[in-house]
């Protein structure tokens, strides 16, 4: 059985680690995606190089559009859906880049 003083100790423990958890999602919504947006560019850049615009152009498109969207959530303020999108975009661009090197 759990005494008072435990009891507290619980409580307060628990609500220190629910403050700390959301902070950390809000932090995460309240910081602009600038790695994920380098990424995604990175990996667009890299895909082009090896060729998918022309071998893999749907996803190419894709992927490039979904990094154009991020870009205007961030212009927005909407960093959550920002970070979403080019997430997105680097793992299609990854994919794209992938198929071009296979059908080179």
């Amino acid at each position: 059985m759990i005494d008072t003083d435990q009891s507290f100790f619980l409580q307060r423990f628990l609500l220190s680690v629910s403050l700390l958890v959301m902070l950390f999602v809000a932090g995460c919504a309240l910081v602009p995606p600038v790695q994920e947006m380098s990424n995604a560019r990175q990996s667009l850049a890299a895909a082009k190089s090896a060729g998918a615009e022309v071998h893999d152009s749907k996803r190419f498109l894709e992927a490039k559009a979904l990094l154009d969207k991020a870009s205007k959530k961030i212009d927005e303020g909407e960093y959550a859906d920002a970070r979403h999108l080019a997430i997105k975009a680097h793992t299609l661009a990854i994919k794209s880049r992938q198929v071009a090197i296979s059908k080179n």
